[in-house]
């Protein structure tokens, strides 16, 4: 379930930024709010900051505004996939896997990949370009009446660590000695 997670902004304010519990994307688990917040931040990205966003495009061929339902199909993984695409082109060290994992911490690289997650670099680019306009279409998120009350719902939990990355270990049940 997407979630909020607070860090100390490079004003040293504190800040939020929204993340996932679960990968959505091309073989993600795809979990109704976390796909609900990726589409939310491409939207924002691409469509609410269209002309602001250092010219980042929206997929080629997409003529409507990539709606926030939940639902990954074709039109959410073009999104994603795209978004990988122009962030690699333009420098950015990331994996075009054409998957969006939760990100560990604000500005952490991947264990395993060496490579930035690309959600990280997607709330960066919808929280400073936002900043930059003077709008709150960002960090206003979790209230705009305009997204879902599942996704709002979801925000509002604040919490350091994706499910993903929280190891629970395996109970073990004592042996009776059976006969």
């Amino acid at each position: 379930m997407a979630f909020s997670t607070s860090f100390i902004g490079t004003s040293g304010n504190p800040r939020l930024a929204y993340n996932i519990d679960w990968s959505v994307g091309l073989i993600g688990s795809n979990t109704r709010e976390d796909v609900m917040l990726v589409q939310a931040l491409l939207r924002i990205f691409y469509y609410e900051l269209m002309g602001f966003n250092d010219g980042f495009d929206p997929p080629p061929g997409e003529t409507e505004v990539i709606a926030v339902d939940g639902a990954k199909g074709p039109i959410t993984q073009r999104h994603i996939v795209h978004f990988q695409q122009q962030a690699i082109a333009r420098g950015s060290n990331l994996r075009a896997d054409g998957i969006f994992d939760p990100f560990r911490a604000v500005g952490a690289s991947s264990t395993l990949s060496k490579t930035r997650y690309a959600l990280d670099l997607l709330n960066n680019g919808c929280a400073n370009l936002c900043d930059r306009q003077g709008i709150d279409n960002y960090t206003n998120l979790p209230n705009r009446q305009d997204v879902p009350q599942l996704l709002r719902s979801a925000l509002k939990r604040v919490k350091k660590t994706a499910n993903k990355y929280t190891y629970v270990a395996p109970v073990i049940v004592p042996a009776t000695g059976g006969a």
